[in-house]
């Protein structure tokens, strides 16, 4: 494999780019080529630059799109040039598929991308070009999701100053599409990089109302606009965009961080995305500082180059960009020093998906892709630079900048700030003698499975109660009761597993939330809990039995029918002889 990258800025040149590609001897025995067009232009005929490239090179995948580009006289990073890079791959084989969103929805879309990619064997890893008014990349995704490869790319912006109107490339020219390139073969080794140098500050906050996929209506019971003029004194006005652009939301989206941007707020001070955002998601604001993305990029860039890549493709945020204004290029710079052919394409949205489902489209964030082919077997190497794994890395030496000290002593108050924070929630939401969570943490939590269950993803409830506890109570004492409750609770815990909710309601009663089930797998589950107390022998008590309710969460439950199904259902398991698991 062999990365080439060109720049042009008029047509002319294109043939002698094309006489050139020509010549090399990969391009003529090229298993796959690849054509990547970034272009920053806001008044280029894009209609004749896609036709000509696809007449040109016929037989090679095309994917690009309009990039974003800070046009401002002072901070004009290039002449604006279209960049046309060439991957050539050896063994590994590439098949194009194009969706116009104006003739199909996203939906139908995924669901012809599920087909499609049935029919392809050793399928290596997805790259997504799309321009859109909504957020159909995550309802098109959804239908191909279980698949398990990486999947990378951009979303189509426009030239900051002139606002052209997005589009994606691919054999022509789309205002809403997707164009997908599928990588399949045996030998292709892939390289991501999830690169976020953006540092939480403040205290947690949570999304309490949405509308649709991608507005917050309310952070904490209050307009969602109130956050930005509260803590940094940004009024919603027609600087709003420019003033909060700084300081993206850090939202914790089990373990894994998305940084998410407001694009405007509506005359409900509601605030606007251009990426999904979710109800009860966990955010903090958030800060960075030159310096501190340079570090975090040099030790990116060193990774990249230990990977040693062929070809490497970057997909960058265009807030990056506006933060960066000149110094966008240096960081660039950091990643042509591993690899000097290398793609970047600057976007409104970055797509960045591991094969065990984590991630999404970012924001403000830096994608890295590294690709190699090798007589070796494939493999993929993932990182996730995130404020968990990345520290504050400011110049220690010599005179440090004003701005500077001032952000590192806010970074060290907030983290210990929001240290306290969680002690005093864990306190807060925890169930003190057994240690696990409280009845007001599991009606949260509740909440949040019935959201995520409207979003198609599947949740169980076992409900569990301690057969004839009252008498134990009655007949060993209080003491004794208390340490039966503990020790069912440890047994039950050595069952939890990653995303696994388990917590007390009531007395002896608990609640059990596992993720991703269907009724079979659930009924197996709760087998597995009444099993392991029936098998136990507890210390003064020796035998114990649990009665059971399970239910499957559906889209119309809430909290109170979802919890009386599976109430009704423990009924029923005990009326019916206890130490028994009753389905609903």
């Amino acid at each position: 494999m062999i990365q080439k990258t060109y720049h042009l800025t008029c047509f002319d040149e294109l043939e002698a780019i094309a006489q050139e590609v020509y010549t090399y001897k990969n391009y003529q025995s090229a298993s796959g080529v690849l054509v990547q067009v970034y272009n920053p232009c806001a008044d280029l005929d894009e209609a004749l630059l896609i036709t000509k490239i696809n007449q040109y090179f016929p037989h090679a995948c095309i994917a690009g799109l309009t990039s974003a580009h800070v046009s401002e006289k002072i901070f004009d990073r290039s002449n604006l040039q279209v960049e046309l890079s060439f991957t050539f791959f050896q063994s590994t084989k590439l098949s194009q598929f194009e969706f116009d969103l104006c003739d199909v929805t996203s939906f139908v879309s995924g669901r012809i991308m599920h087909e499609k990619l049935e029919s392809i064997s050793d399928l290596n890893c997805l790259l997504i070009l799309y321009a859109s008014k909504s957020n159909s990349i995550n309802t098109f995704i959804n239908e191909f999701h279980h698949y398990h490869v990486p999947i990378f790319g951009i979303k189509a912006s426009y030239n900051l100053s002139e606002k052209n109107t997005p589009h994606v490339y691919g054999t022509k020219v789309y205002a809403q599409g997707i164009v997908v390139i599928a990588f399949w073969g045996r030998s292709l080794s892939v390289y991501m990089d999830s690169n976020l140098g953006w540092q939480p500050i403040g205290i947690d906050m949570m999304v309490t109302k949405v509308k649709g996929y991608s507005v917050a209506v309310e952070i904490d019971n209050e307009p969602a606009v109130n956050i930005y003029s509260k803590y940094l004194g940004v009024d919603p006005n027609q600087h709003f965009l420019k003033n909060v652009c700084e300081f993206p939301l850090i939202v914790n989206r089990r373990k894994f961080y998305v940084a998410r941007v407001p694009l405007s707020y509506d005359e409900n001070g509601g605030l606007v995305f251009g990426s999904d955002i979710h109800l009860n998601d966990k955010f903090r604001l958030s800060y960075a500082s030159k310096d501190n993305l340079f570090a975090v990029s040099r030790k990116s860039a060193a990774d990249l180059d230990s990977f040693h890549p062929e070809a490497v493709f970057l997909f960058a945020c265009g807030n990056i960009m506006q933060f960066l204004k000149e110094s966008f290029d240096t960081e660039i710079g950091f990643y042509k020093d591993c690899y000097e052919d290398l793609s970047v394409a600057t976007g409104a949205a970055e797509l960045f998906i591991t094969e065990d489902g984590k991630g999404c489209d970012l924001n403000s964030t830096l994608v890295v892709i590294g690709l190699k082919e090798s007589e070796a077997l494939k493999n993929t190497v993932v990182i996730n630079r995130c404020p968990d794994t990345v520290s504050p890395l400011f110049c220690t030496i010599g005179e440090i900048p004003f701005t500077d000290r001032i952000l590192t002593f806010l970074e060290r108050t907030s983290q210990e700030l929001n240290e306290k924070n969680l002690e005093l929630k864990k306190i807060a939401s925890t169930d003190q003698l057994t240690k696990i969570y409280n009845r007001r943490e599991l009606e949260d939590a509740l909440k949040t499975v019935l959201a995520y269950g409207r979003e198609g993803k599947s949740y169980g409830i076992l409900f569990l109660d301690i057969d004839h506890f009252k008498n134990i109570n009655d007949t060993y004492g209080h003491d004794i009761g208390d340490s039966v409750l503990v020790a069912v609770v440890n047994q039950i815990r050595s069952l939890m597993e990653t995303d696994h909710i388990f917590g007390r309601w009531g007395g002896e009663e608990f609640i059990y939330i596992v993720p991703i089930v269907d009724e079979k797998s659930l009924w197996n589950f709760a087998e597995k809990v009444r099993k392991i107390i029936d098998e136990k022998q507890f210390p003064t008590v020796n035998h114990i039995t649990l009665s059971v309710g399970a239910t499957l969460v559906y889209s119309e439950d809430s909290p109170e029918s979802l919890i009386k199904r599976a109430d009704e259902a423990v009924y029923e398991a005990k009326e019916s002889g206890r130490n028994k698991v009753v389905l609903y």
